[in-house]
């Protein structure tokens, strides 16, 4: 059987949860004799032309095709989700190749050019969900005040698009009811939104919205690793009976191997890993720490940071400020993520503190399986993982005395990592998960029954 699997990104350069997820299926599509073939694209420029590039390379074993992207300078918006170039790309890929079942995961800078591509040839599509792109232009659902978004509504989107510009960020975080009814008024005044371009950029927006459910709903099946990504893709208009929920599994051959290390009998390590960005609320760890620093312990907390800075020199200094003097803070760059079980080993607790929704984070999983109990936020993906009180610890999201209470429960109470620990669930191993994915194949495919070997 051959599968074509399309992802925004795909390893060594690019490493985040899409990209391992779809490398993990590649390899082992490919190790159990599927011919397997990745498509993803490898970076994007602006020109003064639009064009696409790419080259066509082996790794790990498996045929990959990386696009170089070139958007003309000013380009339409339109072209972040319907790109003529990757869907031309695509119709000939689709036809030199012929293969039996595309799979995109995501969606991101492919737009919906794939799935297109696909049904024009009658080829089996399936569309794995990791973020919300289908439903938010910028991804993750969360506006430029930090709240929190339930689905498209084109004003809104346009309102979230404007605060990419730190101007209007900046007026909407600190006044942002009044915002929200400034662009209201934009979107009623045509004089008004006309001295943004703002009819145009709702036109596109909703243009948007109309083609990327229709396109979702025509695929042949959709797969979400959480109940909360399935239900606000519902709740936005996408078929029910077309999703199945298939929580995201971790396979050891992704780590170095480690072996569990007993806690310090001195010190309570907290640690952290992940992309240090605003959206990730690595302030709001910063300032709860800094509280919890304030107070007496038998043992002294410790708070490591790993990660790469993907962030605003603003947001950058604002953490270095919120360190500053603190000889228990540590900031350890990026890590290879092949290290990520070992790094693990070396602290009592994760913190996984973000303020967007999230979908389902490695992260935890991660530390899970590295028998490492979490404190997160009470929201998304986060909060269907960890279970409060249970597997691990939730505050609310943003609420940095929330999250001191909780840090505060794991310096004062010697049971309670131990009951956490014991309460993990087993990780999903990856032949559990990929016999899933092919039950799905089976269910959009009539040429064979797949399974595991």
């Amino acid at each position: 059987m051959r599968i074509l699997l399309a992802i925004h990104h795909y390893p060594p350069d690019h490493i985040g949860g899409a990209e391992l997820l779809t490398q993990r299926m590649a390899r082992w599509l490919h190790q159990h004799d599927f011919d397997v073939r990745v498509i993803c694209v490898q970076n994007v420029t602006i020109s003064d032309k639009a064009d696409i590039t790419w080259a066509d390379e082996e790794y790990q074993g498996i045929p990959v095709r990386r696009l170089k992207l070139e958007l003309e300078r000013g380009a339409d918006l339109r072209l972040e989700y319907n790109n003529p170039l990757v869907r031309q790309h695509f119709e000939s890929l689709l036809k030199e190749w012929r293969p039996d079942l595309l799979h995109l995961i995501s969606g991101y800078l492919l737009g919906a050019a794939p799935l297109e591509a696909a049904k024009k040839k009658n080829i089996p599509t399936v569309v794995t969900l990791t973020d919300f792109w289908f439903l938010c232009p910028t991804i993750q659902l969360l506006r430029g005040d930090s709240t929190l978004c339930q689905g498209p509504e084109a004003i809104e989107c346009a309102r979230c698009l404007y605060d990419s510009k730190r101007v209007f960020q900046n007026l909407d975080r600190r006044a942002p009811q009044l915002m929200q009814s400034l662009w209201r008024m934009a979107e009623a005044n045509s004089a008004l939104g006309d001295r943004f371009g703002l009819p145009a950029r709702l036109r596109t927006l909703h243009a948007r919205r109309r083609r990327l459910l229709d396109t979702l709903n025509a695929s042949d099946a959709i797969i979400s690793l959480t109940r909360l990504v399935a239900e606000m893709h519902v709740t936005n208009g996408i078929d029910r009976d077309k999703i199945t929920i298939k929580p995201d599994c971790v396979d050891l051959a992704d780590f170095d191997s480690f072996e569990p290390q007993p806690v310090s009998p001195d010190e309570i390590r907290f640690g952290y890993l992940g992309q240090i960005a605003p959206i990730k609320g690595v302030d709001i760890l910063l300032r709860a720490f800094r509280e919890l620093e304030k107070e007496s312990f038998s043992k002294r907390p410790i708070l490591d940071i790993y990660g790469n800075w993907n962030a605003p020199p603003a947001y950058q200094k604002q953490l270095a400020d919120l360190a500053a003097g603190s000889t228990n803070i540590n900031f350890h760059g990026a890590y290879e993520h092949r290290r990520t079980l070992q790094l693990m080993n070396a602290y009592d607790v994760i913190v996984v503190p973000s303020l967007w929704y999230e979908n389902s984070p490695r992260v935890i999983l991660e530390a899970f399986t590295a028998k490492r109990p979490v404190i997160g936020s009470r929201v998304g993906g986060i909060a269907e993982i960890v279970q409060d009180n249970g597997n691990g610890l939730l505050f609310e999201r943003g609420k940095a005395h929330e999250l001191v209470d909780a840090m505060r429960r794991v310096m004062t109470e010697p049971s309670l990592l131990p009951r956490l620990r014991d309460r993990m669930p087993p990780p999903r191993s990856l032949d559990q998960d990929m016999q899933d994915v092919l039950n799905v194949y089976t269910r959009v495919t009539t040429s064979q029954v797949l399974h595991v070997a």
